[in-house]
C-alpha cells in the first residue's frame, strides 16, 4: 500500500504543473484550473488500474483533463440555461468577480489570444492548447484526443485560421503574433 502511495505522489510531482498549466489555458481562471487539475488526479487515483501503458502517462492525464473540462463546460451551460429560463429572461448570465485585483487579471485574460482560443469549438481549442500551450507533438495530441493525426492537423489549422481572422479584426494584435504551423 505504501508503494502505491509513493507511486501516486511521484506521478503528482512529475505531472501536476503541466496539467495545471493546461487547465489554466482551458479555463482562463486560476480557481477553476486548480479544481480541474485536482479532479484530474482524483480520477487518475480511482482509475489508474485501467492505464494499460498503451500511451504515455501524461497523454492519458491530458485525456482525463479534457474529458473533465468538457463535462464541466456542459454542466455550467445547462445550469445557466436553467437559471435564465427560471427567471424568464433571455440574456447572458452576469459574471461575478471574486475580489480586488481579479478584475485587472480577468480583463487582461479576456483581451488575450488565449481568450479567443477559449471561444473555439472543443476540438480546435483542445488541439491548440495541447500544441501551443503544452508543446505536445501532433502524434501525442492524436493519442490524447483519440483521433487520427490528420484530424489533429485539421483542427489546429482551422483553429489558427479562426484566430487569424480575429486578429485581422483587431489589427494591432495581429502584428505581433506568428500563426505559422511550422515546427510540428
Amino acid at each position: 500500500m505504501a508503494g502505491r502511495q509513493r507511486e501516486f505522489e511521484q506521478v503528482i510531482n512529475e505531472h501536476f504543473a503541466r496539467i495545471h498549466r493546461a487547465a489554466l489555458l482551458l479555463t482562463g481562471n486560476p480557481w477553476d484550473a486548480d479544481d480541474l487539475a485536482q479532479e484530474t488526479f482524483l480520477v487518475f487515483a480511482r482509475s489508474r488500474h485501467r492505464f494499460g501503458q498503451r500511451s504515455r502517462l501524461y497523454t492519458w492525464l491530458y485525456g482525463i483533463l479534457l474529458n473533465l473540462e468538457k463535462r464541466e463546460r456542459r454542466r455550467r451551460f445547462r445550469e445557466r440555461r436553467r437559471i435564465v429560463e427560471w427567471h424568464g429572461r433571455r440574456q447572458a448570465w452576469p459574471e461575478t468577480e471574486p475580489g480586488a485585483g481579479w478584475q485587472l487579471e480577468w480583463t487582461e485574460w479576456k483581451q488575450s489570444l488565449w481568450a479567443q482560443v477559449a471561444t473555439l469549438p472543443d476540438g480546435q481549442r483542445h488541439a491548440l492548447v495541447l500544441r501551443f500551450g503544452e508543446g505536445l507533438r501532433y502524434e501525442e495530441i492524436a493519442a490524447v484526443l483519440g483521433c487520427p493525426l490528420g484530424t489533429v492537423k485539421s483542427r489546429i489549422y482551422n483553429g489558427l485560421m479562426a484566430l487569424r481572422a480575429w486578429c485581422r479584426q483587431n489589427e494591432s494584435a495581429s502584428d505581433s503574433i506568428d500563426f505559422s504551423v511550422e515546427g510540428q
